[in-house]
């Protein structure tokens, strides 16, 4: 259901379309605009690669890996990926890019369940603590946030500080994001069920907000069996991200056969998945774009603009997965939410499954690590071939 005002603000967007990485010498690409100094020809992507934007350059830092959903990265640059078998493995950095197996839980194996969402304490370099998202047989099908910490190397203490999270053999969606004030969002798709995302007191169709002991926050929007409560209405957000200055909250939603949209997820709004009508025009959620065919968008990141050139600061990057391909939206506006132009930033060979991108996120030194059903790959600003 798309209100009228959604439909205006999505008939006066002017988007931009097409491939961006040609090497034409620098001045193609939709690369930052002029001034920017021009790399010279780039040696040839790797062969997973069909055309990535022309100031980047792309290498392997993983592959053979067994379904990496979601990464974040230590205050000591490792990366710390889920895999959907239920392994935390770390992956280092800096070549010869080792990988470590961190901890395993045994979880469901449903198409869409598994090992989900990651997150890494805000206060790692003193409590090392990590979290993660997971669908687990606790004596029934649930969804758990489970607190590890580290010890020596590895994920120890396991403990749970969410409980009971719906599950499905779909639509569980996942993400686990720490906001700048220390709370903990995460993602719950409809469980199979669009009724879930408008029923009261239901967690499954949601943003959920929790402290991080797994309380809820006394700001949240509503109280009582919503506490937990962010947002509602929503089918499967597998992706969110937070703006590095303003702290806005993106979600990418999958839509079923069509509406696969990137949302502005506000306190107390309603995205209207699985709703019969009635809600009022003041808390209906706004939609930043909509796709009118199946892209499947997965992983999603602003970009700080660090290392980056000029013109991707405050850059929003969102994963295809049923295209394979990585678009690059320039947004606008206070808050940062209108989308100014939009581009093909990268796009991989779509053939199998092996190239479908699950998760995106800006590194440390600036670089983008993309993960897929096999790899994970490293995306950086290129200064020759």
């Amino acid at each position: 259901m798309k209100t009228a005002a959604y439909i205006l603000m999505a008939a006066l967007l002017t988007l931009t379309t097409g491939c961006s990485g040609k090497d034409d010498g620098g001045g193609g690409g939709g690369g930052g605009g002029g001034g920017i100094p021009d790399p010279g020809p780039r040696n040839p992507l790797p062969s997973a690669w069909v055309d990535l934007d022309y100031y980047f350059s792309v290498e392997l830092i993983q592959n053979g890996l067994n379904m990496p959903c979601k990464m974040d990265q230590a205050p000591d640059g490792r990366l710390f990926v889920s895999l959907l078998d239920g392994e935390i493995i770390t992956v280092d950095t800096a070549a010869p890019y080792n990988i470590t197996s961190w901890a395993t839980l045994t979880v469901l194996n449903g198409s869409e369940q598994g090992l989900l969402g990651i997150a890494i304490s805000p206060s790692f370099a003193t409590d090392h603590y990590v979290y993660v998202r997971a669908c687990v047989n606790n004596g029934s099908d649930v969804q758990q946030i489970i607190r590890y910490e580290e010890v020596a190397g590895v994920g120890t203490n396991p403990t749970v500080i969410v409980d009971n999270l719906p599950t499905a053999n779909i639509h569980n969606a996942g993400a686990l994001l720490f906001a700048s004030d220390g709370t903990l969002f995460t993602t719950v798709g409809d469980a199979n069920n669009s009724a879930n995302s408008q029923t009261n007191g239901s967690l499954a169709g949601r943003v959920l907000r929790f402290t991080a002991t797994g309380g809820a926050p006394s700001d949240n929007p509503f109280t009582g069996s919503d506490q937990y409560e962010w947002c509602r209405g929503l089918r499967n957000t597998y992706g969110l991200c937070l703006h590095p200055a303003t702290g806005t909250l993106i979600g990418v939603e999958n839509g079923p056969n069509n509406n696969d949209e990137l949302n502005y997820l506000v306190k107390g709004n309603n995205y209207e998945w699985g709703s019969t009508g009635g809600i009022p025009g003041s808390q209906i959620g706004v939609r930043i774009r909509n796709w009118p065919v199946v892209i499947v968008p997965t992983g999603v990141t602003y970009h700080s603009g660090n290392s980056f050139p000029s013109g991707y600061a405050g850059n929003l990057f969102i994963c295809s997965y049923d295209e394979s391909k990585i678009y690059r939206f320039v947004m606008d506006g206070t808050p940062p939410v209108n989308i100014s132009t939009e581009q093909v930033f990268g796009e991989m060979t779509n053939t199998g499954t092996a190239n479908k991108p699950l998760d995106i996120l800006e590194a440390a030194d600036g670089s983008l690590y993309v993960s897929t059903f096999t790899s994970i790959w490293r995306i950086y600003r290129r200064t020759g071939p």
